[in-house]
């Protein structure tokens, strides 16, 4: 039994020796050579880069309306008015962020003034509702006809109900 097994054995390296132009590498296997392994500082960056991701995957998750209220606030400085409307919608419900009108206020103004029509309606109702939004009398049915114009629904609603009976000229 044992001359079957080197017969095979020699055979396979007769086959393995001979070169093989039709074959990749002519036939023959590289074998695997063994890889250095990498410095300390490349195994601490990646040790460091994913505790970080894991560290921001957990903020995320507990903590979405304060990295929400911050990145909102870091494109609200930008001037991109959704940003601004979001960012005064937080502030004005307490999303995110403890309850502050004038804060609030401001940012919704912002938005406000570059056209956003949510913006412009919460700007009219913070105002109708005793907020010190800065609008002059008449200037809250305005901003009210322009969201109604954009297509905001609530904004239509008020003007059929609020503003027909004489509540926009605050």
């Amino acid at each position: 039994m044992a001359t079957a097994e080197e017969e095979i054995r020699r055979r396979l390296l007769d086959i393995a020796s001979e070169p093989n132009e039709s074959l990749p590498f002519n036939g023959r296997v590289r074998l695997a050579r063994r890889k250095k392994s990498d410095p300390w500082f490349i195994k601490a960056a990646e040790g460091f880069l994913l505790c970080l991701a894991i560290g921001l995957l957990y903020a995320t998750y507990y903590h979405f309306e304060n990295v929400h209220l911050h990145v909102n606030r870091f494109y609200a400085n930008l001037g991109y008015k959704e940003a601004q409307h979001n960012l005064g919608h937080s502030y004005m419900h307490g999303i995110g962020a403890e309850k502050h009108a004038e804060t609030a206020i401001y940012w919704l103004k912002q938005a406000s003034d570059q056209g956003h029509a949510k913006a412009q309606y919460n700007l009219a109702i913070s105002h109708l509702r005793g907020f010190n939004a800065g609008l002059q009398p008449g200037e809250a049915r305005k901003l009210i006809e322009q969201a109604a114009q954009a297509g905001i629904i609530e904004a239509q609603k008020t003007l059929e109900t609020i503003c027909a009976q004489g509540g926009c000229d605050i």
